[in-house]
């Protein structure tokens, strides 16, 4: 199993010696604006008293605020401790034998596919370097047809922050209609992209399941909180098989709280396209490296291969800095020239860039003096 991830800064920090305080961690891509000011007075007035307690089993607060926030019914909705609680369950729930990955992708779901054992496969549609990573439509229209029990899609996709449009994946999701396919959409960074979701469709839709996160946009990873959005029927029999008090009570507290916090949200859209776009300049500013566009807080950066730099090298020169990126080989069909970065704060972004270009120097020197 690939259990390769970002934002393991306690391991890194025994690792090489370092203060985890110190790390600055561009692997793990999280709101750099922190907790929701609400969920952080949320948390300091009634956090002490509410861990002397169970949690609510329903999670009716959370519940409620999701429902609220996205005007679907609380019966089509189902949280849990993270997306990833969903990510494990859903191949026994759905009983998946022959599943359909669209590639790059979040290593756990295929890590989930096999931990369920049997003699399920795993099929791969690929999307390719020389197309930006856009997705082939038509060619995935077309693999639906070859009998699969389920299609798996993150949108935006992680690790590139390509955006599937919503026509086409109401295409998709027609088409996965049609051949009785289970559609799990991912949408764990959809936050940062309003108006690209597919939610209002799945309480309506008998082979839609959409994976949401609250740990991306809302900044609580330690946390762990997520919810599933599907039909009724799906949620009633996914909640069986939760097990007791899903979500601690911590979480259901910070995640309601910080779904109502619409100025924080406002805030966060601004910050991470204005801090992006200067990010992405700056990475073109130093040659051979190559940032594609992005939907998301992240940027898939390509090294020229001309610099006889890999990714994972590129890493292990970052790290005695401080500074953690995620080398992305362990992707699925990505090579050993790509690395992954979170938008972070200004100042943040400034000593990454002020970093790489220091690295690209000291590779450049060597090359000409030979």
């Amino acid at each position: 199993m690939n259990k390769i991830h970002g934002g393991n800064i306690y391991q890194m920090a025994m690792r090489h010696g370092l203060d985890p305080a110190q790390i600055v961690d561009f692997s793990a891509s999280i709101n750099p604006l922190g907790l929701s000011p609400r969920a952080k007075k949320k948390i300091l007035k009634e956090g002490l008293e509410a861990i002397l307690h169970y949690p609510d089993a329903e999670s009716s607060g959370l519940r409620k605020a999701l429902a609220e926030t996205h005007r679907l019914p609380e019966n089509s909705l189902l949280p849990g401790a993270g997306s990833t609680e969903f990510i494990y369950s859903l191949p026994r729930l759905l009983k998946m034998e022959r599943v359909l990955l669209v590639t790059p992708a979040f290593s756990e779901y295929e890590n989930a596919l096999e931990s369920r054992g049997g003699e399920g496969k795993i099929h791969f549609f690929e999307t390719r370097e020389e197309d930006g990573f856009e997705l082939d439509v038509e060619g995935l229209l077309l693999a639906l047809t070859q009998g699969y029990d389920a299609l798996y899609l993150c949108n935006p996709n992680n690790p590139t922050g390509i955006l599937a449009e919503k026509k086409d994946l109401l295409r998709i999701l027609a088409r996965t209609e049609e051949e009785k396919t289970w559609f799990i959409l991912d949408e764990s960074f959809i936050d940062f992209v309003p108006g690209g979701s597919l939610l209002p469709q799945a309480p309506v839709s008998s082979r839609l399941v959409v994976l949401r996160s609250l740990t991306k946009f809302h900044a609580l990873p330690g946390l762990r909180a997520g919810y599933l959005v599907s039909n009724p029927e799906f949620i009633r029999e996914a909640s069986r098989a939760q097990p007791p008090w899903a979500v601690n009570a911590l979480a259901q507290l910070a995640a309601a709280e910080s779904l109502q916090d619409k100025a924080y949200a406002e805030r966060t859209l601004e910050f991470i396209a204005r801090e992006r776009e200067h990010l992405t300049h700056g990475l073109r500013s130093i040659p051979g490296f190559i940032p594609y566009p992005s939907s998301a807080n992240y940027l898939l950066v390509q090294l020229h291969p001309s610099l006889n730099l890999t990714a994972g090298e590129l890493a292990a020169r970052l790290i005695p800095r401080g500074i953690l990126i995620r080398d992305c080989r362990s992707f699925h069909h990505l090579g050993p020239y790509f690395f992954r970065i979170a938008v972070r704060t200004r100042r943040e972004n400034l000593a990454l860039l002020k970093a790489l270009r220091q690295i690209h120097r000291e590779m450049v020197k060597p090359a000409e003096s030979r």
